[in-house]
């Protein structure tokens, strides 16, 4: 292959799907390889939150909870369809963090970024409203505070969407099986699923492979100055346990916490914090995991729960920059190193999903010594894709669809604009009726959006759909997924997947 592209990634996660559409939107040529699918490891098993990370507050992360803080405001504005505010009730225990602690980091997580527009903290009483009714008669009162909730997934996707509207090539299913320097080039052989082995030649190299960073530094012969650990994080999803859209921020008395959260008609709980030295390729909870999460939302919910009520669980290994201190008291900010000997790498370390964006900018600036035409990055104000269609904003949008589309159901368009928000238009656009949107493969998964699934967000397999792009998973049967399964396998067959090329445009 003769071309040389400007910027190869090894990675689909979050972080390189941040990468690829900033270096994108900067008009640089990207090329982005994953072995899997898009968010098929750790984006897709985090605990769904785009959060400061209050807890970081008590080891004097400052600086990185305001740098959270001030991306999580940004992302509530780029992608509004994608992440939404979050309201959560802190339970009061008098014999954990002291009252006046919790009033003060409150505090700060209010007010360290002047670009909060979340409602501020407040203390909230059994007597005088309903936040405490599933809880034991003990919790008296506590803390309402804001966050914002996420699906993970769902945002690496519409990164690797809008890294493909600005030219970016995304190729999935694709392992990276050797590199070679040749004249400072890189030399980049790879091996699709189903296909021949191809090279592909860069100028620049990006490691963003999270847990796997350290075996891809040595398939480019690369020594990391700093060491990473790998921590697990696990979550369990039961039945819906209390009433409201609110959610709950447990203490432990090991001074970890847990987040209960509504979930798509049923209840997440997690997460854990645990060290990792298995095989990345059997990650899964631990029973006794699965024991500590039960234990401590027993001891706060009259709803008592036990291993039996779990309907799903996921398990996520997220590489964190070695410190001496115990798993739950590392940083989550994130670190990069670059070399340029014998060619130009910038390997990604650590991170969370909340500042993923900020990552990406100081990931691709680095390049600016070497690309003299580089322009700023300007993603901190370019909506995602389906933020807006032409003029219309997402909240616009929403009211149109609520006319256009007064034909489906109230829950189906709703989830359809929390999951697409404005690229609904992509499948629902040539719909008039229930019967044009063909079949109903069970929980309102129709054709229509299967088929722009497979078309435009490259899915391939049922988890593609039923556990990353969508959770319907969870109300299929095993009969159900066979058939979707299936389905995807013969359009696979007789259409080749192809991205649209027609994205909507903000103006």
């Amino acid at each position: 292959m003769g071309q040389i592209v400007d910027v190869a990634i090894i990675g689909g996660g979050i972080n390189g799907c941040g990468c690829a559409a900033d270096a994108a939107l900067r008009g640089l040529s990207v090329v982005l390889f994953e072995q899997d699918d898009l968010a098929s490891k750790t984006s897709s098993s985090s605990t769904k939150l785009i959060h400061g990370g209050l807890r970081y507050l008590e080891h004097y992360e400052f600086n990185l909870v305001k740098k959270a803080l001030e991306e999580r405001q940004t992302l509530l504005t780029l992608a509004p369809h994608i992440v939404h505010p979050q309201a959560f009730i802190l339970p009061y225990q008098k014999y954990m963090r002291p009252s006046w602690f919790l009033r003060l980091g409150l505090f700060f997580y209010d007010h360290l970024s002047r670009r909060n527009r979340l409602p501020r903290c407040k203390s909230v009483y059994r007597k005088s409203n309903t936040y405490f009714d599933p809880l034991f008669q003990g919790f008296k009162h506590g803390f309402l505070f804001y966050d914002a909730t996420a699906d993970d997934a769902r945002l690496t996707v519409i990164n690797a969407l809008q890294a493909k509207k600005y030219g970016a090539s995304i190729r999935l299913r694709e392992k990276v099986i050797q590199t070679e320097v040749i004249d400072k080039i890189w030399h980049i052989t790879v091996k699709p699923q189903t296909g021949p082995t191809y090279q592909i030649k860069a100028k620049a190299l990006i490691n963003a492979t999270g847990p796997w960073v350290e075996t891809t530094a040595e398939l480019t012969q690369t020594t990391l100055h700093q060491r990473m650990t790998l921590v697990k994080g696990s979550h369990i999803v039961v039945s819906k346990m209390y009433e409201g859209t609110h959610a709950y921020f447990l203490q432990h008395s090991d001074k970890r916490v847990i987040f209960i959260i509504p979930f798509y008609g049923y209840t997440m709980i997690g997460t854990t914090d645990v060290p990792f030295s298995g095989k990345l390729e059997q990650i899964k909870i631990s029973d006794d995991e699965v024991q500590y999460l039960i234990n401590l939302t027993n001891s706060y919910f009259k709803k008592q729960i036990n291993a039996q009520d779990i309907l799903h669980s996921w398990s996520g290994v997220r590489p964190l920059i070695a410190q001496n201190k115990d798993v739950s008291a590392l940083s989550r900010d994130y670190s990069y190193e670059v070399q340029t000997i014998p060619a130009l790498l910038i390997t990604i370390l650590g991170g969370k999903i909340t500042t993923y964006r900020q990552l990406a900018e100081d990931v691709i600036d680095q390049l600016k010594p070497f690309y003299s035409n580089l322009k700023p990055s300007t993603t901190k104000n370019t909506s995602l894709p389906g933020a807006c269609l032409d003029s219309m904003s997402f909240t616009q949008y929403s009211v149109y669809a609520k006319k256009h589309y007064n034909w489906l159901t109230e829950e189906l368009l709703a989830r359809y604009l929390c999951s697409y928000g404005t690229n609904t238009e992509l499948f629902l656009a040539s719909c008039s009726t229930m019967e044009a949107m063909g079949k109903n493969f069970g929980a309102g998964l129709y054709q229509v959006e299967l088929d722009y699934l497979i078309k435009h967000e490259w899915a391939q397999s049922g988890n593609d759909v039923l556990l990353r792009r969508t959770k319907l998973g969870l109300a299929l049967d095993d009969e159900e997924r066979k058939e979707i399964e299936s389905y995807i396998e013969s359009q696979i067959k007789t259409t080749a997947p192809m991205m649209s090329q027609a994205e909507p445009e903000c103006h």
